[in-house]
């Protein structure tokens, strides 16, 4: 069974799947101005998505950029993110500047969970998770497969490297060719939901993986990602339209 996490007023692991939305933005007007549409939402997460800025590399820009963010989300909890090119993201970053930059956002009172890539080195990523958990963040490990999607047995081994890298939150993102790749997904979902007490983040890319983003609560996927304004993967949909869907199919759970 699922162990819940809570983060100020956002319970994952129960419930509706909680709808993430990323910001995108590459300077510091772009981002502030996401930043005030998306808060005015009030989405259960917000993403920032570092790898977009063009100031990423340069830490005071970076410290200044999330106390910004993070003071005008206000109770919203906020992930920070830097996708590296090889996972999908915007740039590629070295292994000891990934490790440093993660490390540092930990050490501020801004960011509530960092996204980790369990598969940038084994040794790096599981001292870098330890560290960032001393630090009081929660750590979602994931992996993500743009051009494929493994087969049940890899999905499970995926997960199971999360669970021993000690992450909070399990993520895994995969690219469909045809209908029963999100079947596989889902049933890689459904089959670590029985064996883990992780919260899970499950979710098929592109047109033909809409179906994985809606039925979490069916599934096991605690979190889905929306769009307002630019998407930061194929296949996300628009925030309001996503969260009428998850609110009916909700309400059928409760019939």
């Amino acid at each position: 069974m699922t162990k819940c996490i809570k983060i100020k007023q956002t319970t994952i692991g129960a419930g509706i799947p909680k709808i993430c939305v990323p910001i995108t933005g590459i300077n510091e007007d772009e981002i502030i101005r996401q930043t005030e549409q998306i808060a005015a939402a009030s989405p259960d997460l917000v993403e920032w998505r570092a790898d977009f800025f063009a100031g990423v590399e340069d830490w005071q820009q970076v410290e200044k950029m999330l106390s910004t963010i993070s003071g005008k989300l206000g109770e919203i909890p906020l992930i920070f993110t830097f996708r590296t090119k090889k996972e999908g993201g915007d740039r590629q970053i070295s292994m000891k500047n990934y490790v440093n930059l993660n490390k540092m956002v930990s050490e501020t009172a801004c960011a509530d969970l960092i996204d980790i890539e369990v598969f940038q080195g084994e040794a790096e990523v599981d001292l870098l998770i330890a560290a960032i958990q001393r630090n009081g963040k929660r750590v979602i490990a994931s992996n993500h497969h743009f051009h494929e999607t493994p087969d049940v047995n890899e999905l499970l081994a995926i997960f199971r490297r999360m669970e021993d890298a000690r992450a909070d939150i399990l993520k895994i993102a995969v690219m469909p060719k045809e209908e029963q790749d999100v079947l596989t997904l889902l049933a890689a979902t459904s089959q670590m939901k029985q064996i883990s007490e992780k919260p899970l983040i499950t979710m098929a890319m592109s047109a033909l993986g809409t179906p994985s983003r809606i039925c979490g609560e069916f599934f096991g996927s605690a979190i889905t990602f929306a769009a307002i304004g630019q998407v930061s993967a194929p296949g996300q949909l628009e925030f309001d339209s996503l969260k009428t869907i998850l609110n009916i199919l909700h309400a059928v759970t409760q019939n």
